[in-house]
């Protein structure tokens, strides 16, 4: 979703704008990144009140053959298998920053909450971002 502000945004250190990749862009798997957000901090647990942040990697794709809908070129597919973080229900929505540009949207994971997780791959869409920026 694209949001247009009535007024400008009043920028500080606490609120500032994130990069967004160009058009197509692959982000190599490997690569470290950070998924920040206010969800569930596990099966049985409730949503964090304190926004919280875990680095998790780009998988290679096949990691997320295990997700029937699971498409490389629309998606991302982070977070190792082998690790036990990972964004969990409640996070969806939110950001996934390589190396300071929003790369991907937390879209869907497992119900167990472990790795590996689906984010919506954001330079796939940067030719409709584009589109509508221009008209507004």
């Amino acid at each position: 979703m694209l949001l247009k502000l009535k007024r400008k945004a009043n920028l500080t250190l606490a609120v500032g704008t994130v990069p967004l990749p160009p058009n197509f862009y692959s982000v190599p798997p490997g690569t470290m990144c950070w998924v920040a957000g206010w969800g569930r901090m596990g099966v049985m647990k409730p949503g964090s009140d304190t926004l919280q942040e875990v680095k998790q990697r780009l998988m290679d794709p096949k990691v997320c053959n295990c997700f029937v809908n699971f498409d490389h070129n629309l998606q991302l597919c982070v977070g190792n298998p082998r690790k036990k973080n990972s964004a969990f229900e409640g996070d969806s929505g939110g950001p996934l920053l390589c190396a300071g540009v929003a790369q991907g949207i937390v879209s869907y994971g497992r119900k167990d909450a472990k790795p590996p997780s689906v984010f919506t791959r954001i330079s796939h869409y940067r030719p409709w971002i584009n589109k509508i920026l221009k008209k507004n």
